[in-house]
């Protein structure tokens, strides 16, 4: 039976609360699994199935999570986000199955893609927590839940080379199927539901727009890597993709039961937070890119000044500051954001960011140097998810809440993208040699300078678009309960139920 959150009769239990929080948590760390445990074993699973393109079995996954996204949202507002976490939770089991079973790359691609359907969990997460959460905490609630992206990334990288090293690659498949095997009957004995429901039509033309529109322009953006901005096939995709795009916006200008509000997606609440907040992202994601390759390269190359000659758990070892800081800096972003404002834990998070990339481009090699860069850049991103979810519950209505969090889900994909394709060109730009056995790469010193500086770039007008937006000044609401000035109603979303927790 759920365990009741509905603060009516009374204040909700601490161990209830904590109980259901935890597994909101665990439940939600699989997002990040699915990428960071696959990363290491690409290696052995193009071994296995003798192919130069298993980078797919990484992309796929994006590419299939981006295009079910829209349509999981707003199936989620209509019909229950706790239910649509479940049905996305199964799917995501039979995937793993298939890719631990798989004999051929095809096989497991179709796995890769099954599994793609959950890698918008956190998001889902965020809306499932404001709709059950009492109100005054739901800010510190939604800090908590990022708490799980600092405990996979620090386990993820240790747990999947055990796997690896024991099991071969198959073990991180059917290691994430047990996972969630064991989480999904006490998630959906614990959890309780979301009272919100919005019954009205799917709008699935707007659907098809818009998923498989950012899944193109980000195939375009992944084309540039290799065949370069100019290329017909990069410009044609890419064109394609805004096309589809801007159909969308007209779509919705018409539609009797539009996707999205495009006063909600354009209002002066989400688009500047979306848009500040992908500013922002983009230096976490160039750091991302660029430390393995700073760290793993061999230490006293001549004319390098980076380079510390780390093995993959070396570097785990090294960086692991990142996701434990992270971890519990993300609760303490959800309690400033209620008490000071969302937009200033932002801030803060951007200025830390700039400072990681300062530090990145001094070309630490030492490990007290990326220990003090690493606990930099976990303050960074703990304070961005928690003013990310709680600026995005905030300047969404209960109708809406589903499918925008799903969107701001997108755009972060689309920015992650964006920002590993730009990065990685303008590191390509400064290589000095290229191993012919190998086809490892090394890198002159200017391509981490410059790499983290156009980064910087980037920050700086997520600074700027923070510093001026209005929304978030005040401390966090815990959700928007009715349409700001910028949004004009459409449906509001009428109770599921007796009420919370229900």
């Amino acid at each position: 039976m759920a365990l009741n959150l509905n603060p009516s009769h009374g204040a909700v239990p601490k161990g209830r609360l904590f109980a259901v929080l935890g597994l909101i948590v665990l439940f939600s760390e699989i997002a990040t699994f699915e990428i960071l445990m696959v990363y290491p074993a690409l290696p052995h699973m193009a071994t296995a199935f003798k192919t130069l393109n298993i980078a797919w079995a990484a992309s796929i996954v994006t590419l299939a999570g981006a295009t079910v996204s829209p349509l999981v949202g707003k199936a989620a507002d209509r019909w229950g986000k706790k239910r649509m976490i479940i049905v996305l939770g199964c799917v995501f089991v039979i995937g793993s199955l298939i890719c631990a079973v798989a004999t051929s790359l095809p096989m497991l691609l179709v796995g890769r893609a099954l599994q793609g359907g959950l890698v918008g969990v956190v998001t889902l997460s965020y809306s499932l927590v404001r709709d059950i959460v009492p109100r005054d905490i739901v800010p510190i609630a939604l800090g908590v839940v990022v708490t799980g992206i600092g405990m996979s990334a620090i386990a993820g990288p240790f747990l999947a080379g055990w796997l690896i090293d024991g099991f071969d690659y198959r073990g991180v498949f059917w290691f994430m199927a047990a996972y969630v095997v064991v989480l999904l009957p006490l998630y959906a004995a614990l959890v309780p539901e979301s009272p919100v429901r919005v019954d009205r039509p799917i709008d699935y033309l707007g659907v098809v727009l818009l998923g498989p529109g950012i899944v193109i322009v980000l195939m375009g953006v992944g084309n540039a890597k290799t065949a370069g901005w100019g290329s017909a096939s990069t410009a044609t995709m890419l064109l394609v993709g805004i096309a589809m795009l801007v159909a969308f916006v007209f779509r919705q200008r018409v539609a009797r039961n539009p996707l999205i509000d495009l006063n909600v997606l354009l209002g002066r609440r989400f688009g500047p937070t979306v848009l500040a907040v992908s500013c922002v992202a983009y230096m976490m994601n160039a750091h991302a890119l660029m430390i393995p390759a700073m760290l793993q390269t061999p230490k006293g190359v001549p004319g390098l000044g980076y380079g510390a000659g780390l093995t993959a758990t070396q570097l785990a070892i090294w960086t692991c500051w990142l996701g434990i800081v992270s971890m519990f800096v993300g609760p303490l972003g959800g309690y400033l954001a209620k008490k000071i404002g969302a937009r200033q834990v932002l801030l803060a998070s951007a200025v830390l960011f700039l400072l990681a990339m300062f530090l990145g481009s001094r070309l630490f090699n030492a490990q007290w140097q990326v220990a003090i860069m690493s606990v930099t850049a976990g303050f960074a991103v703990g304070f961005l998810h928690s003013s990310n979810a709680n600026l995005i519950q905030d300047a969404l209505p209960p109708s809406q809440n589903g499918v925008g969090t799903s969107i701001s889900g997108m755009c972060a994909l689309l920015a992650a993208g964006i920002a590993t394709t730009l990065t990685g060109i303008v590191m390509s730009k400064h290589v000095l040699t290229v191993d012919q056995h190998t086809r490892s790469v090394l890198y002159a010193d200017s391509a981490f300078t410059q790499g983290y500086l156009y980064a910087a770039v980037v920050g700086v007008v997520g600074l700027v678009v923070a510093l001026v937006m209005k929304h978030g000044r005040q401390p966090a609401q815990g959700g928007l309960t009715e349409p700001g000035n910028d949004a004009r109603p459409t449906e509001d979303a009428r109770p599921h139920g007796a009420g919370r927790g229900a």
